[in-house]
Formats: C-alpha cells, structure tokens, sequence
C-alpha cells in the first residue's frame, strides 16, 4: 500500500518537473544563441522559422513572415531551409533584400527539444528574451496572437 502512495505522489511530481526541465533547456537555448549571433538591441520580436517540422505550423510562420517582413521590430530567423529559392517563390519575398532575416546556415537553432519542428515566436526587451512560444498543434493561434499584439 506504501508502494502505491509513494508511486501516485512521485509520478505526477516527475512529470512536472520534466516540463519544467524542457522550458529551462529551451529558454537557456535561445538567450545563448540570441546572445552569439549578436542580435540588435532594436527588435522586440524573433520568429524562428524552421524548414522542416510541422507543415500546417510552419505555413501559418511562412504567411505572417509574408505579411510582416517589413516590420523592423521583428528578426526573422530561417533555420533549415532546403531550398530558398522555392520558399522565395511560395511567400513571395526576396529573402537577401531585407536585413531583418537572419539565414542560420550553420543550424545554430535546432532547439534542443522535440518543440524543435514547430516556429517559436520570442518576444524581446533590451536584447533579453521576455517570453517565448511555439506555433504547434497545441497553440494554433500563436501567430494571430502575434498580430493582434503587434497592431495594438
């Protein structure tokens, strides 16, 4: 009976103290990398775009990428992309021709965790990371979150 009451305590404690784990790795992974790629004091946004993931998230990351490339506050991160030149054709943007994308050809963001196949959306102050999110099937509304707080 003992057993039993230490396993129905001690599970529910691992578990979450397991998600907590993956937050730390994750946020300890993104203010490192934001710290060495030396990333302007000015943004207040980074949107993580990975190439390849969850294709329904990352369409939902490529249209926003679409709709606000011109928006100097955000820093578009694009992280294994396989072929520039169809992603230009998809969204339509010159990828070269704005210096708020950073092409991150060496992989530096694959993010630690299974979330690494999802687009994480980083909101910044004075160069430090405020919070962050993911755009995946369990918050499909990451990005029109996104744009309602950039038109406010």
């Amino acid at each position: 009976m003992k057993i039993k009451i230490i396993i129905y305590f001690m599970v529910p404690l691992f578990l979450t103290s397991c998600k907590e784990d993956i937050k730390d790795v994750e946020i300890n992974f993104i203010g490192t990398l934001i710290k060495e790629i030396n990333v302007d004091l000015g943004y207040k946004w980074i949107v993580i775009l990975p190439g390849l993931g969850c294709e329904g998230c990352i369409q939902e990351g490529e249209v926003f990428m679409k709709d606000f490339i011109n928006d100097k506050n955000i820093l578009f991160v694009l992280t294994k992309i396989e072929s520039l030149k169809i992603l230009k054709q998809k969204i339509g943007v010159n990828i070269h021709k704005h210096d708020n994308i950073f092409l991150d050809k060496k992989g530096l963001f694959d993010i630690p965790t299974k979330n690494k196949i999802y687009p994480c959306i980083i909101e910044m102050k004075d160069g430090k990371v405020v919070s962050y999110g993911f755009q995946s099937p369990g918050n499909s509304q990451a990005f029109k979150e996104l744009k309602a707080h950039i038109s406010n």
